[in-house]
């Protein structure tokens, strides 16, 4: 089963309790959606992205502004390094977010896989040379690598794709392969720090000659992101340290939720708010039994691990509570 076809049921079951896509429920600032309407123009922008934000994101990354380009989202950001070096190959990690082999697929690029195994705390050994794709705060898992394996990690890698659209959500020290390496591009995301994904805005932060692939594939395809948006966030940005250890802190009670009320077996989480629970039975078989109950989550299948489940933690506590109660009626723990 893949995400197309899992979407499919849950849309066609429209359960009660969407635990399936990770949508932030957590309300967004109220300065940016005051910013929004007050806006009276909507001009195109650069293709790098507007001045004013670029400052503020390399102020926040502490980089110079031509190694930041403003993206049309992570996913967006991701699409447009992994086409920087579609001619390498890209070595991605297992369990994978889906998205990557969607691009992979567009721009005919060899994706190789080095798994992560639940027994290490779902962390992958870094020993193959090449060019990496690597997520963390992890999706679907929720890992986070100590400085040790992020070392481990640039020492290997001519080069790392470091997608950290989940770095603002973290309960245990998050380093960035960006402060052990020059040879990282770094994608970031305003969708889960301020809760609105479906701004579709992101940003690249990266070597000059590589920020100006990503300017030049910016080009090829939206020209630049919505500039309303663009200007919207930009004063927010240097509040975005505050911002982050609220959501946090938001997002670990809802783990420790989740290890109170599930009865199925999953390695703690380290940030983003998924988790990634073992199960007796097939993913896809998960699934049709937690719509029966009226609750949806993502089949271990679509990310590359069956028997295994991602339930996303984005619903308020109350109602966390009762559709993981309700889980633990769809299928045993292996």
């Amino acid at each position: 089963m893949d995400i197309v076809e899992a979407l499919a049921e849950i849309n066609k079951a429209r359960p009660a309790y969407r635990l399936d896509i990770g949508e932030p429920d957590v309300e967004p600032p109220r300065e940016v959606m005051e910013a929004l309407r007050q806006m009276r123009d909507a001009p195109y922008g650069p293709s790098e992205g507007l001045p004013e934000l670029r400052e503020a994101i390399a102020g926040l990354f502490g980089v110079d502004r031509d190694e930041v380009v403003v993206v049309a989202g992570g996913r967006h950001g991701v699409a447009a390094l992994m086409w920087a070096f579609r001619k390498a190959g890209i070595i991605t990690t297992r369990p994978y977010y889906p998205g990557y082999l969607e691009i992979a697929s567009a721009f005919d690029i060899r994706l190789d896989f080095v798994d992560a195994e639940e027994g290490r705390g779902w962390t992958p050994e870094f020993s193959r040379r090449g060019v990496y794709l690597v997520n963390y705060p992890n999706n679907p898992t929720g890992a986070v690598l100590d400085r040790g394996k992020v070392k481990e990690l640039v020492d290997v890698a001519e080069f790392v794709i470091s997608d950290e659209v989940y770095r603002d959500i973290a309960f245990a020290e998050f380093v960035s392969p960006l402060k052990l390496s020059p040879n990282v591009a770094v994608v970031y995301s305003f969708s889960k720090v301020f809760s609105v994904p479906g701004f579709r805005l992101g940003a690249v932060i990266a070597p000059r000659d590589v920020a100006r692939l990503v300017v030049r594939f910016n080009r090829a395809t939206v020209n630049s992101a919505p500039s309303v948006l663009q200007r919207a966030v930009a004063p927010l940005v240097p509040e975005i340290p505050r911002i982050a250890a609220r959501l946090s802190e938001i997002y670990r009670r809802r783990v420790e939720i989740a290890k109170k009320a599930l009865g199925l077996k999953f390695v703690e989480p380290k940030g983003a708010f998924y988790i990634f629970p073992r199960l007796g039975c097939s993913g896809s078989e998960f699934l049709k039994r937690a719509l029966s109950r009226g609750v949806s989550a993502l089949p271990g299948e679509v990310f590359g691990s069956p028997n295994y489940a991602r339930i996303a933690l984005v619903l308020p506590e109350d109602r966390l509570l009762t559709a993981l109660s309700l889980l633990n009626e769809a299928c045993p723990g292996a």
